[in-house]
């Protein structure tokens, strides 16, 4: 009997390909949604040179993705970044490894199905047709329930296909700015050169390029389920960083250009409420501009769908091995989905959008992904300590090989920073405290875990 219910809370193993584990990564970064709204945030603090941004980030994000793509080749695991601390670090500073990236996941998640319902509320609008976001907000977690709730195998691959065709359409329009300029006025280098800008201004842009990759780990929380995790997990987390930054290249560098490469043309593209839907208006035929727009909601539903999903591994994870709650180390016979963590997000999640029901969906959106992020930084901080103590401890890494750590410690600490200060005003100057306040809880609880 003890064997029979051990095997019914097993994850399926050996289940997913690398097509499967590279959904999920892919998926939580969402191209198409981050290239929407990282870009405005890029163009305010280096004008036209937001692919140069784009082009440093993704070389920083490489940089700390080493340490993660090493750990997975050791410590294959639906943990994540959780597991690798566990081991490593020991249990309590597993704990807290673990609660700062459930505490991420879901924040990130709640803040992509937010900014979904905005857009959703002001398409609507277009058709005259007024409707609050919270049902827009309700529905949108309603089918993140019901699709984590599936085969592993089925969720994973749509999120692919949902992702994949909206970086397709996007894909167009930039192909087609980059042609027509070319045989108009030419191309610039100039996105792609440091112009004007100071050390400082690139380094606080690349904060937000470096968000635009948050999530890139998220197949390592496939790593019970996939075939061959110790090769499919990391080959999933490299080709998502280095695919997903050539688009945000190419496509950020389209828009540059498409809005012109002069101050008159920065201030046009942040004025826009949907630059990429603007720019569908004015390159290619009618229609496409709500294409753009369905996409780009498309790809922030995908990114919700995925951080529930990873989340819930992580929450299963940390139930089997008696971190949390028991009742956590649960899933669905049927379909081997972890249906407690599952319904633990999802609800949680509707109880924050509850009590934001009086403020808009974008405030929602931007609260919880500033606390997201800084508590993803902290996140992959710890991976990289991970990295330097195993690697370091079994001579697998030493002397210059160190060397790639360290800077990626540096980096993310900068980045950190760089997101507190200067202090924001009020009420953002409050999210730091708030992130404080989750770690602090997270080491008091940390003292009931037995060694």
């Amino acid at each position: 009997m003890r064997e029979a219910q051990i095997e019914t809370n097993e994850l399926k193993k050996e289940n997913l390909g690398i097509f499967e584990t590279l959904a999920l990564s892919v998926a939580m970064m969402g191209p198409s949604a981050s290239i929407s709204i990282t870009i405005l945030l890029m163009v305010l603090y280096t004008g036209y040179s937001a692919p140069l941004v784009y082009l440093l980030s993704m070389i920083a994000v490489g940089l700390v993705s080493v340490s993660v793509i090493k750990l997975n080749r050791y410590f294959p695991s639906s943990g994540s970044v959780y597991s690798f601390a566990e081991k490593i670090l020991g249990r309590r500073v597993g704990f807290l490894s673990g609660w700062l990236i459930i505490f991420t996941y879901l924040m990130l998640g709640i803040s992509c199905a937010a900014v979904a319902s905005s857009d959703l509320q002001a398409l609507f609008e277009v058709f005259d047709i007024r409707i609050h976001w919270i049902f827009f907000a309700l529905l949108i977690m309603a089918l993140v329930w019901y699709i984590n709730g599936r085969n592993a195998e089925v969720n994973t691959r749509l999120l692919l296909v949902l992702e994949i065709f909206s970086m397709i359409i996007i894909l167009v329009l930039s192909i087609t700015i980059i042609i027509k300029t070319a045989a108009t006025t030419g191309l610039s280098t100039a996105p792609l050169r440091f112009g004007k800008n100071s050390p400082f201004s690139l380094a606080a842009a690349t904060v937000f390029g470096f968000l635009g990759f948050s999530g890139f780990e998220g197949a390592s929380s496939l790593g019970e389920e996939s075939k061959n995790p110790n090769k499919t997990i990391p080959l999933s987390v490299t080709v998502a960083v280095v695919f997903s930054g050539i688009f945000y290249i190419i496509v950020s560098y389209a828009q540059i250009l498409g809005f012109g490469v002069t101050k008159a043309g920065m201030d046009t593209l942040l004025n826009s409420d949907i630059p990429l839907a603007d720019l569908m208006s004015k390159y290619l035929p009618d229609g496409f501009a709500l294409a753009v727009t369905i996409c780009i909601i498309i790809s922030f539903f995908s990114v919700s769908v995925g951080c529930v999903s990873a989340g819930a591994r992580i929450l299963y994870t940390m139930g089997r091995d008696g971190m949390l709650s028991r009742a956590l180390y649960k899933i669905n016979s049927k379909r081997h989905t972890p249906s407690a963590g599952i319904n633990l997000l999802v609800g949680v999640s509707l109880l924050i959008f509850a009590v934001c029901f009086r403020t808009t969906a974008l405030n929602v959106g931007q609260y919880t992904a500033t606390v997201g992020s800084l508590a993803m930084l902290l996140t992959y901080l710890l991976a990289t300590v991970c990295a330097i103590v195993f690697f370091n401890k079994n001579k697998i890494w030493n002397g210059v090989k160190l060397i790639l750590p360290v800077i990626s410690i540096c980096i993310l600490v900068f980045v950190f920073l760089l997101n507190i200060y200067p202090v924001p005003e009020y009420p953002m100057n409050l999210i730091p405290y708030s992130v404080i306040l989750w770690v602090l809880i997270g080491i008091g609880l940390s003292f009931r875990v037995k060694h």
